[in-house]
C-alpha cells in the first residue's frame, strides 16, 4: 500500500513534464489528429512542419488573416520552440496566438488545410493538453461528425472541470449528442459560461462562422429554457429566485450580444434566446424596455428578425407603450405593415401594433403628421389588433381628437382633428376592419360614444351636404321643359362630330339639360334621339351621337339619367346593321361596368350583349380578309391635335368582347370591383382562379400586348378624368407584355399633365366632380425609379417656376420623389440630389417659391442617402476659406455671395449629418476637409461658424468606429459637449487611447460643463461619465492590486468642483458618480474626500445626510465601519443618529423588502458577534437570548428574536450537543408564544421555527416534538383562520412526518380529518388558492408515504372528493401536479381491496364534477393494476369488473336522457378513451378461464335495459371492442363468436335516421373490421360464421347507401371476403352484390359499383374469376341513368382491364 508521502508525490508528478521520461515523450508525440499512433510517434518534426505548412499555405490563400501567423506558429523558428523551456509570461503570450489562431480556425476546420494547421499546433504545442478548453470549443460545434471522436481520443486525462461531462464518451468512443451538451449548458454553470464568452470572444475578433453560431443558438436556447423549467420547483419565493439568478446568468451575454452590429448572425441567434427567455419567465418592464432598445437599435441588417423578436416582447409588457427609440426604429422601416401582415400569420401582433398607434398618436401636432396619419390608417386597416386592442386605439384617438377641440384657435389644431375624423370615417367604410371598427366604437363606454357618434354624423352632414349641392348644379331648373331645351339648342350652328374633343363645346351643356329633362319619359327620349343636331342618322360614321351618351354615363349625373343613356345605345344597336367597329365605346362600357351602381352595371352589361350579338352578324357576313372601318379613326373621335391612337384590329375587338367580357358579365353585374381584378389577369396572362387562368389562356401574348397598348392610348387621350381614374391603377399593376411598356405608353399623360399646370387640372376635376389629389397621385405613379424619361418629367416639374405647374402638383411631385428615392440608380439619386441642393439653397432673387424649397430640403433631410449621394453633396459644398480669400481680392463681390455659401454648406451638412448613419468611411475625409475649412474660415474672416462645426462633428461621431479624437478647448457649449460625447464613443471602442490623459478630460468637465444649468450639459456629463468611468475602473484594476489611490484621484476631481456643481443637480452626479465607481467599496472615501477638501463647509454636512439616505443600511453600515470621526463632528452625529433611526424604520411591520434587510441585518449581527466569539456555543447562547426576549412583553422584539433565530437555525453548519439541547428547550417558549400571542405573524413565525428544529433535531427528541405538534393541529394554528398560518402548519405536519416516520401516529388521526375538512371547505368556498391546496397535498403525500393505513376507510372516501373538488376549481397546472402525485401514492400504497372499494363509492362524486375527475379516478385504478402480480388480479376481478362496467355506463348515464348537466360529446369520449386503456392494462395481467366470464358478463350487461339505453350501453361496448381487437388481434379473434348473435340482433334493428343508432351501427362495423383483418386461424372461413354475418352486412348495403355511409360498410365487406378466401364464399358475396346492382334507387347502384372495385382491388384475378357473372350487369351499369354511376363503373372497367391486362369491350358487345 502507497504512503501518504508516496500519494502526494505522485499527485504532484502527474502534471508535470519529464524531459528524462523518454517514453512519456514518445508518447505525448504520438498523439495525432491525422496519422495513427504508431506513425505519428516515428515522425520527426521536419518531415510534420512540411506537411503541415502546405495546408496553412492553403489557408491564406482562402483567408488573408491568417497571414498574421506566419511569423509566429508557422515560422522556421517554431520548429524548435519547446513550451518547456518557456517562462510563465511566455506560455501565457503563446497561449493568446494560439487561442486567437484556434478561434480563426473554426470556419475552415473540416477543411483539409484546416486539419494540417491543427496538426502542427497539436504535435508542436500541445494545445491539446495546454489550451483545452479552447481546442474542445473549436471542435463542439462539430460534435456529429467523426472529426470530434478523433479529437476526444487526443485529449488528456485532467481535462477542465467544465468537460467532465466528455468523459464517458472519450472511454465509447461513442458520438455526443446534441441533448447531452444542452443538459451540461443547463446544470453546469462553468459549461454555460464558458461556452457564452469564447462566442463572444469569436465575435468581438470578427472570426464568427456559422456553424458555432448556430450551434451556439441552439444549445443556450434549449439550455434557457431548460434551465428555467428547471427553477418552477420549490415554493414560490424560491422559483422566483431560481427563476432571477437563470436570467442574470443570460442577460450580461445578450446584452453584449446585440450590441454587436457587425456580427448579425450572432444578434439574431441573442434573439432567438431573449424570445425563449420572455416567454418562459415575466421579465419586468424596465428590462423588457432595454431589451427592446437594443434589439431595435441599428438593426438594418437583422430587422425581420428583431421584428419577430419585438413581438414576442411585446406581447409579454404590461403596458401597450413603446421605448422611445424601439418606437423611431420601427416608424423607420420601409415596410412595416407589410411584414406585420406577413408574422401575423404566425404570431400575435397586436400589442406591438398597438404601441406602434399609440406613438403614432403621441407625437400628433408635430411636423410629418400627414405621413403620422398615413401609418395610422395602414395600420388599422391591415387588421393587426384584435377588438379588445383596436378599442384601447379608439379610445386613444377619440380622446386626442376630444382634448383638441377647446384648442381649435390654432390652424394646425384644425387640421389634426378634421384629419382624425376623417379617419374615423374612413376606417368605418373600410372593407377589412369597417365592421370591427363600428363593434368598438359601439362598445364604448357612453362618452366616447357619444362624441365618437357626433364627429362622424358632423362629417357626413358636411358630406351629404356637398353631394346635394354639386347634384343641384347640374338638376334642369323646375321651370325649363323639354321643349324650352330643345328650343335653346336648336337655335344653334353646330360643328362639333364629337364631344370627346378636348375643346370646349357648348353644345354638350344644352343637351344634357335637354336629356335630364326627358330621361324618365320613354316618349320625349324618342323626340331627343330623333334631334338633328344629334345626327343619329349618320352615327356609324360620325361619333358625335354615341360621344354625347358616353359623357352622359361617364359624368356626374343622377344614376337613372346615366342608365337611360346606356339604355339608348342598347336600343339604337337592336334596331341598327353594325357597319363600324364602334371598338370606342368599350373603355366607357369597362368604366360602367366598374361602377358602383347595380343599375349601371345591369345597363351597361345589357348593352355588352348587344354589341356581342351585333359583331356576330357582322362576322358572319364579312370574310377572313375583310376589315371593319373604325369610327373615329383619324382624330374625329378626339380631336385633330391628338396623337394617333393604337386601334385594336376588329376581330381582336371580337374576341375581347366575346371571350372575355360576355363571360364574366354576370360577376360583373353582381359586385362591383370586379373588372380590375380579372382585366389584370387576363392582361398578366394567369390568374388565381380555374376562370381567370382559362381567360389567359384565350389571348396569345400579341394579343394581349396589343391590348394594353390600345386601353394605355384610350387613357391617355380621353378627356375623361373619371375614366382616367378608373383604368389608371389597372394598367399600372402590369408593367409590361413583351416588348410593350406600360410606363412608356403611359408618358405622355404624364407629360401633358405637368404640361396642364395646376390651374386646368382643378378646374377640369371640379367640372367633373372628381378628386383632384387621387388623380394626381395616380398619374404620377406612372413615374418609374428605373424609367429616365419619366424621372426627367418629374425633375422638370419640380425644378419648374410656380407660376407653371402650381404648388398643389408640385406638392404631389416631391411625394412621388420620395417613394420612389430608395429604388433610384446612384447617378440618378446624385443628378436629383444635386438639383434639390440648388433648389434648397436658392435665394430670395430666385423664382422658385418657399414650397419647392421646404420640400427639396425635407428631401435631403428625410430620405436615406447612399455613400455616393453623401460625397457628390460634400463636393458640392462650397469652400468658405476660399472665397473668403478671394472677397478679400475683389472687394466689389456682393455680401450675398458669402451668405449663400454659408447656407448651401449648412444644407449639405445638414443632409448628411442625418445619413451619416448608413455611410462609411469614405466620407470621412471630406468632412475633415470641411472642418478644416471652417477653421481656415474663422481665422480669416474672424466669424465662428459652431453650428457648421457640430454638424461635421455629429456627423464624424455618427459613422466613426476606429478612430481618435484630442479634445481641445473651446468655448461654445454645443462644441463641447459633442466633442465630449465622441469622447464617450471612443472610450468604448478604443480605451486605450484615451485613458492616458483622462484626467484632463475630468478637469475639462468640473471647469466647464458641470458649471451649466441646461439639462442638455447635464446629460452630456452624464454619458460620459457612464462611458469612461467603467474603462477607468477597469484599467485600474488590472494595473494595481488595490485601486484606491487612482479613485481617490478621480473622487478629488469632482469634490473640488463641489461648489461649481449647480445645487439642483448635485446631489444626483454624486449618486451616479458613487454608482459607477461602486459605493458599498468607495463611499467612505467620497467622505473623506469631501470634508478634508471643504472642512468648514456647512452645506457639505447637510449634502452628505442626504446623500447617505439613497443607500441601503447595509452599504452605510460598511462604510461606517472604515470612518472614525471625533466626538464633536456634526456630520458624525447626524449620520449616526440617522443611521440608527434608518435600522429601526427598517424593522417596522408592513414595509417593503423587510425580509431581505433582516437577512442583511442578520448578517451584520453576525460579524459583530463573530468579534466576541470565545468559543464554539454561540449558537447556545444565542438561543438563550432569545429566549429571554420571547419573556418579554413586546411582540416585535419577539418577532425579531424568532426571524433571526430561524436564519440561524437554517444554516446546517455542525453544532455541538449543547446547541442541539438548546434549541430543543426554545420549543416550549415557542409553544406559548402560539398560546398566548394575538399577532399571527408572530404565531406563523413561531411555527416555522418549530419546522426548522423539528427538521434538524427532531429524531434527537421525538417526544417534545409531538407534544409540539398538538399544538400545531390546534386551533391557534392548523383551526386558525388566517391562510398562511394553516400552510406553514402544513409544511411543518410534512416535514415532522418525513423526520419522524411512524412515530407521528399520536397526532395523526387528529390532523388528517382536520387537514381534509380545511381543504373541502375553501375548495367549496372558492377561497382555495394554490399554495394552501399544494401544502395540503404535500402532507397527504407524507401520510401515504410513512403512515398508509391511517388514510384508509372514511378518510380515503374524503380524500378522493376532495381531489374531485380540486379538478373542478382550476387552480392551475402546479396543484394539478402535485394532486396527481398524491393520488399516485393513493394507488401504491393503500391495499388494492380498500382502494377498489374507495374508487367504487366515490365514482358517483367524481362523475358530478367533471370528466377530468373521473380520468384521474381511473389513472388510480391504472396504477393499481400495473401495481398489481397477475397472480393478485383474480382475487379482485369482480371489483375490477364492477368499476369498469360503471366507467362504460358512462355514456348512457349522460346521454339517456340529456340534459343541461350532460357531458359533451367529446367529454364522453375522452373518458372513454382512458377507460379503454384501463381495461386493456387489466386483461393483459388475466388468463382466458378469468376474461372469459367477464366478456360475457360485459354482453349481458350492454342487452339488459331499455331500448334507449341499450343502444347507449352497447355503443360504449362496441367502441371498447374496437379497441380490444385491434390492440390484441388474432389472439382474440375468436372472442367474436360471443358477440356475433348481438351483433345479427343490432344489425336488424338499427335505424341510421336516428344520431344515437348511427354511432352504434358505425363502431359495430369497426368491430367486425378489426375481427376480419386479424384473423389469423380460420375463424370466418367456417361456413356458419361467415353466412351469418355475410347476411347481416350485405343486408346494410341498402340503407346504408341511402344514408350515405356506405365506405365502412365497403372496406369491412371487402376485408370479409378476403377472410373467407373461399370461391363459394366469393360466389355468394358477389352474387348479392351484383342484386343491388340491378337496385332501383341509384344510391344503391351505386354502393354495389363501388364494393365491386374495392373487391376488385382487393383480391385481384382471385375475384375476377367470377367476370362471367359480372359481365351482364357491367353492360346494364354502363349505360346507367344516373351519370355517377355510369362513371363508377367506366373506373370499374378500367381496374379490371388494369388487373386481367386485356381489354373489356369486345366482352361487353
Amino acid at each position: 500500500m502507497a504512503t501518504p508521502l508516496a500519494a502526494q508525490l505522485a499527485q504532484i508528478r502527474a502534471p508535470t513534464t519529464n524531459a528524462l521520461n523518454l517514453k512519456a515523450q514518445k508518447k505525448a508525440h504520438s498523439k495525432s489528429l491525422l496519422f495513427d499512433e504508431r506513425h505519428a510517434a516515428n515522425q520527426d518534426f521536419d518531415t510534420l512542419f512540411h506537411i503541415c505548412y502546405e495546408g496553412y499555405q492553403d489557408l491564406c490563400r482562402l483567408d488573408p488573416r491568417f497571414a498574421n501567423f506566419a511569423g509566429s506558429l508557422f515560422s522556421e523558428q517554431s520548429k524548435q520552440e519547446e513550451r518547456t523551456h518557456m517562462t510563465a509570461a511566455q506560455n501565457q503570450q503563446l497561449d493568446l496566438v494560439l487561442e486567437d489562431f484556434m478561434r480563426l480556425l473554426g470556419s475552415r476546420l473540416l477543411l483539409k488545410p484546416g486539419m494540417k494547421s491543427m496538426e502542427w499546433l497539436i504535435r508542436r504545442f500541445n494545445v491539446h493538453a495546454s489550451n483545452t478548453a479552447c481546442f474542445i470549443l473549436t471542435f463542439l460545434p462539430y460534435h456529429t461528425l467523426p472529426v470530434f471522436s478523433s479529437m476526444l481520443s487526443i485529449i488528456p486525462e485532467l481535462m477542465p472541470a467544465a468537460f467532465n461531462f466528455l468523459r464517458p464518451y472519450v472511454q465509447s468512443s461513442a458520438d455526443l449528442p446534441h441533448q447531452a451538451i444542452v443538459y451540461t449548458a443547463a446544470h453546469s454553470r462553468d459549461f454555460f459560461d464558458i461556452l457564452n464568452a469564447h462566442t463572444l470572444r469569436v465575435c468581438c475578433h470578427q472570426q464568427q462562422q456559422p456553424a458555432l453560431l448556430s450551434f451556439w443558438s441552439s444549445i443556450v436556447s434549449e439550455a434557457v429554457a431548460l434551465m428555467l423549467d428547471r427553477s418552477l420547483i420549490g415554493r414560490l419565493q424560491l422559483q422566483h429566485q431560481n427563476q432571477e439568478e437563470v436570467v442574470l446568468r443570460i442577460i450580461p451575454t445578450l446584452a453584449e450580444g446585440l450590441s454587436m452590429h457587425s456580427a448579425p448572425d450572432f444578434r439574431i441567434g441573442c434573439f432567438m434566446v431573449l424570445t425563449v427567455l420572455s416567454s418562459k419567465v415575466q421579465l419586468s418592464e424596465d428590462v423588457l424596455a432595454e431589451m427592446m432598445d437594443r434589439v431595435a437599435f441599428r438593426w438594418a441588417d437583422v430587422a425581420h428578425a428583431g421584428l419577430i423578436c419585438l413581438v414576442v416582447l411585446a406581447q409579454r409588457k404590461e403596458t401597450p407603450m413603446l421605448p422611445k427609440k424601439t418606437f423611431r426604429s420601427l416608424v423607420s422601416l420601409d415596410r412595416l405593415v407589410e411584414d406585420l401582415v406577413l408574422l401575423q400569420r404566425h404570431y400575435r401582433v397586436g400589442k406591438l401594433a398597438l404601441g406602434i398607434v399609440l406613438g403614432l398618436m403621441k407625437e400628433l401636432g408635430k411636423p410629418g403628421d400627414p405621413e403620422r396619419l398615413r401609418y395610422l390608417r395602414l395600420l388599422l386597416e391591415a387588421n393587426l389588433m384584435q377588438p379588445d386592442l383596436i378599442a384601447i386605439a379608439l379610445q386613444s384617438i377619440l380622446r386626442l381628437s376630444r382634448a383638441i377641440g377647446p384648442l381649435q384657435t390654432s390652424e394646425n389644431c384644425r387640421d389634426t382633428q378634421t384629419a382624425l375624423t376623417e379617419l374615423l370615417l374612413h376606417l368605418t367604410k373600410s372593407e377589412t376592419v369597417g365592421a370591427t371598427i363600428r363593434l368598438s366604437l359601439e362598445s364604448l363606454d357612453q362618452d366616447h360614444e357619444q362624441y365618437g357618434s357626433k364627429i362622424l354624423t358632423d362629417r357626413l352632414d358636411i358630406s351629404q351636404e356637398a353631394a346635394v349641392a354639386m347634384q343641384d348644379v347640374n338638376k334642369v331648373p323646375a321651370a325649363m321643359t323639354f321643349e324650352e331645351a330643345v328650343g335653346l339648342i336648336m337655335g344653334r350652328t353646330v360643328t362639333e362630330v364629337s364631344l370627346l374633343s378636348y375643346t370646349d363645346s357648348d353644345l354638350l351643356s344644352g343637351l344634357s339639360d335637354a336629356f335630364l329633362a326627358a330621361h324618365q319619359s320613354p316618349e320625349l327620349l324618342h323626340r331627343f334621339s330623333e334631334l338633328i343636331v344629334l345626327r343619329k342618322s349618320i352615327a356609324m360614321t360620325e361619333s358625335l351621337y354615341f360621344s354625347f351618351f358616353v359623357r352622359i354615363w361617364c359624368g356626374y349625373y343622377p344614376a337613372t339619367a346615366r342608365v337611360a343613356a346606356i339604355n339608348m345605345l342598347s336600343n339604337y344597336f337592336k334596331t341598327e346593321t353594325l357597319i363600324a367597329d364602334v371598338q370606342m365605346l368599350l373603355p366607357y362600357i369597362l368604366h360602367a361596368l366598374d361602377d358602383v351602381s347595380q343599375l349601371i352595371r345591369q345597363a351597361a352589361a345589357e348593352l355588352t350583349l348587344v354589341l356581342a350579338a351585333s359583331y356576330d352578324a357582322v362576322q358572319d357576313d364579312l370574310s377572313e380578309q375583310s376589315e371593319l372601318p373604325v369610327l373615329g379613326r383619324g382624330g374625329q373621335l378626339y380631336g385633330q391635335d391628338v396623337e394617333a391612337i393604337a386601334w385594336l384590329p376588329w376581330r381582336v375587338t371580337i374576341l375581347f368582347i366575346h371571350d372575355w367580357l360576355v363571360p364574366h358579365l354576370e360577376e360583373f353585374r353582381l359586385e362591383a370591383g370586379q373588372i380590375p381584378r380579372y382585366l389584370v389577369n387576363m392582361l398578366i396572362g394567369h390568374g388565381n382562379s380555374t376562370d381567370m387562368a382559362k381567360d389567359a389562356s384565350k389571348f396569345k401574348t400579341p394579343q394581349r400586348a396589343t391590348i394594353l397598348h390600345w386601353l394605355c392610348s384610350q387613357v391617355v387621350v380621353t378627356p375623361i378624368f373619371s375614366v382616367k381614374i378608373g383604368l389608371l391603377p389597372v394598367l399600372m399593376r402590369v408593367p409590361k407584355i413583351g416588348q410593350i411598356s406600360t410606363g412608356t405608353l403611359l408618358t405622355p399623360l404624364l407629360a401633358s399633365t405637368v404640361a396642364q399646370g395646376q390651374m386646368v387640372i382643378q378646374e377640369i376635376c371640379r367640372k367633373e366632380h372628381v378628386d383632384d389629389s387621387q388623380y394626381v397621385e395616380l398619374v404620377l405613379e406612372i413615374v418609374r425609379p428605373n424609367d429616365s424619361e419619366t424621372l426627367q418629367i418629374l425633375k422638370h416639374c419640380i425644378c419648374s417656376p410656380p407660376d407653371t405647374a402650381g404648388p398643389f402638383l408640385i406638392l404631389a411631385a416631391f411625394r412621388r420623389l420620395h417613394s420612389v428615392w430608395p429604388e433610384m440608380k446612384s447617378q440618378t439619386q446624385i443628378s436629383f440630389g444635386k438639383a434639390m441642393l440648388d433648389l434648397a439653397a436658392s435665394g430670395l432673387e430666385s423664382e422658385h417659391t418657399d414650397l419647392q424649397q421646404q420640400e427639396a430640403l425635407g428631401i435631403l433631410l428625410t430620405t436615406k442617402l447612399s455613400t455616393e449621394v453623401s460625397q457628390s453633396l460634400l463636393q458640392e459644398c462650397p469652400g468658405l476659406a476660399t472665397q473668403e480669400a478671394a472677397k478679400r481680392r475683389r472687394t466689389l463681390t456682393p455680401q450675398r455671395s458669402s451668405e449663400q455659401n454659408i447656407k448651401r454648406a449648412s444644407i449639405v451638412l445638414e443632409a448628411v449629418e442625418s445619413s451619416a448613419t448608413r455611410a462609411k468611411h469614405p466620407i470621412l475625409g471630406r468632412l475633415f476637409e470641411v472642418l478644416l475649412d471652417l477653421q481656415a474660415y474663422k481665422e480669416q474672416s474672424g466669424i465662428e461658424l459652431h453650428y457648421l462645426e457640430l454638424l461635421v462633428m455629429n456627423s464624424v461621431l455618427n459613422i466613426l468606429e476606429e478612430s481618435s479624437v484630442e479634445i481641445t478647448p473651446v468655448q461654445k457649449a454645443d462644441v463641447q459637449q459633442t466633442a465630449l460625447l465622441l469622447v464617450s464613443v471612443l472610450a468604448g471602442i478604443a480605451p486605450e487611447l484615451i485613458l492616458h490623459n483622462i484626467m484632463p478630460i475630468f478637469t475639462f468637465l468640473n471647469s466647464s460643463i458641470l458649471q451649466r444649468t441646461d439639462d442638455y450639459s447635464a446629460h452630456v456629463v452624464k454619458q460620459t461619465m457612464d462611458s469612461v468611468i467603467p474603462r477607468v475602473m477597469d484599467s485600474l484594476r488590472k494595473q494595481h492590486k488595490d485601486p484606491l489611490a487612482g479613485v481617490s484621484e478621480l473622487l478629488l476631481s469632482f469634490a473640488a468642483a463641489f461648489d461649481h456643481i449647480p445645487s439642483q443637480r448635485r446631489l444626483a452626479l454624486f449618486k451616479s458618480l458613487m454608482n459607477l465607481v461602486g459605493a458599498d467599496q468607495y463611499l467612505f472615501a467620497l467622505i473623506i474626500l469631501l470634508q478634508n477638501k471643504l472642512p468648514n463647509n456647512k452645506r457639505v454636512s447637510q449634502f452628505l445626510v442626504d446623500l447617505l439616505d439613497y443607500y441601503q443600511v447595509e452599504v452605510l453600515l460598511k462604510a461606517r465601519s472604515y470612518l472614525l470621526y471625533p466626538p464633536d463632528n456634526e456630520y458624525a452625529f447626524k449620520h449616526d443618529k440617522r443611521l440608527a433611526s434608518r435600522i429601526a424604520q427598517a424593522f417596522i411591520p408592513g414595509r417593503a423588502q423587510i425580509e431581505r434587510l433582516r437577512i442583511n441585518l442578520s448578517n451584520v449581527i453576525d460579524q459583530i458577534l463573530s468579534l466576541c466569539r470565545q468559543c464554539q456555543s454561540n449558537n447556545q447562547k444565542f438561543t438563550t437570548v432569545v429566549q429571554h426576549l420571547l419573556k418579554g412583553a413586546d411582540t416585535q422584539a419577539c418577532y425579531d428574536a424568532l426571524r433571526s433565530f430561524e436564519v440561524r437555525i437554517s444554516d446546517r453548519r455542525s453544532e455541538p450537543a449543547a446547541a442541539h439541547d438548546a434549541c430543543l428547550s426554545l420549543l416550549a417558549s415557542l409553544i406559548s408564544i402560539i398560546h398566548n400571542c394575538e399577532n399571527e405573524s408572530a404565531i406563523c413565525i413561531a411555527v416555522t421555527c418549530i419546522d426548522r428544529i423539528a427538521e434538524r433535531f427532531g429524531k434527537k427528541d421525538s417526544v417534545a416534538v409531538i407534544e409540539a405538534m398538538k399544538t400545531v393541529i390546534g386551533r391557534r394554528c392548523l383551526g386558525a383562520t388566517n391562510t398562511e398560518t394553516q400552510i406553514t402548519s402544513l409544511l411543518t405536519l410534512s416535514t415532522v412526518l418525513q423526520t419522524l416516520g411512524d412515530e407521528c401516529v399520536p397526532f395523526i388521526p387528529q390532523a388528517l380529518p382536520k387537514t381534509l375538512g380545511i381543504l373541502e371547505n375553501a375548495i367549496d368556498d372558492g377561497d382555495c388558492n394554490q399554495r394552501l391546496h399544494n401544502a395540503a397535498f404535500l402532507f397527504f403525500s407524507a401520510v401515504l408515504t410513512y403512515t398508509p393505513w391511517a388514510m384508509a376507510g372514511p378518510n380515503l372516501d374524503l380524500f378522493l372528493k376532495v381531489s374531485h373538488g380540486s379538478c373542478n376549481s382550476g387552480l392551475g397546472e402546479d396543484c394539478s401536479a402535485q394532486r396527481k402525485a398524491t393520488l399516485h401514492l393513493v394507488a401504491q400504497q393503500i391495499e388494492p381491496k380498500d382502494c377498489l372499494c374507495a374508487l367504487d363509492r366515490t365514482w358517483n362524486n367524481a362523475m358530478g364534477e367533471d370528466p377530468e375527475a373521473l380520468k384521474e379516478q381511473l389513472q388510480v385504478l391504472e396504477t393499481l393494476i400495473a401495481r398489481l402480480k397477475k397472480s393478485a388480479v383474480p382475487r379482485h376481478a369482480d371489483a375490477f369488473t364492477k368499476l369498469l362496467i360503471k366507467a362504460f355506463d358512462l355514456r348512457r348515464i349522460q346521454f339517456c336522457p340529456r340534459t343541461e348537466d350532460s357531458y359533451e360529446e367529446s367529454e364522453v369520449v375522452g373518458v372513454e378513451a382512458v377507460s379503454n386503456h384501463v381495461a386493456l392494462s387489466l386483461i393483459y395481467k388475466m388468463n382466458d378461464t378469468i376474461f372469459r366470464p367477464i366478456f360475457v358478463q360485459f354482453i349481458d350487461w350492454a342487452a339488459s335495459s331499455s331500448p334507449a339505453a341499450k343502444i347507449q350501453r352497447r355503443t360504449a361496448l362496441y367502441n371498447f371492442l374496437v379497441q380490444f381487437f385491434h390492440v390484441l388481434k388474432s389472439i382474440v379473434t375468436n372472442y367474436t363468436a360471443l358477440v356475433i348473435g348481438d351483433i345479427t340482433d343490432i344489425m336488424k334493428g338499427v335505424v341510421l335516421s336516428d344520431e344515437a343508432s348511427r354511432l352504434l351501427w358505425i363502431k359495430v362495423i369497426q368491430t367486425l373490421h378489426q375481427t376480419f383483418i386479424h384473423d389469423q386461424d380460420g375463424f370466418w372461413q367456417s361456413p356458419t360464421h361467415f353466412r351469418q354475418v355475410s347476411e347481416v352486412l350485405l343486408d346494410q348495403l341498402s340503407p346504408a347507401a341511402e344514408a350515405s355511409m356506405t365506405s365502412q360498410l365497403i372496406n369491412a365487406i371487402t376485408e370479409l371476403v378476403g377472410a373467407g378466401d373461399s370461391p363459394k364464399h366469393h360466389k355468394t358475396i358477389n352474387a348479392a352484390i351484383l342484386r343491388y346492382a340491378r337496385s332501383d334507387v341509384p344510391a344503391v347502384r351505386l354502393a354495389a359499383v363501388q364494393c365491386q372495385q374495392s373487391l376488385t382491388n382487393r383480391l385481384g384475378e382471385e375475384w375476377l374469376t367470377l367476370l362471367p357473372e359480372m359481365l351482364p350487369f357491367i353492360s346494364e351499369l354502363q349505360e346507367d341513368d344516373d351519370e355517377l354511376v355510369e362513371r363508377e363503373t367506366l373506373r370499374w372497367i378500367k381496374k379490371i382491364e388494369d388487373v386481367l391486362g386485356e381489354n373489356l369491350t369486345p366482352m361487353l358487345q
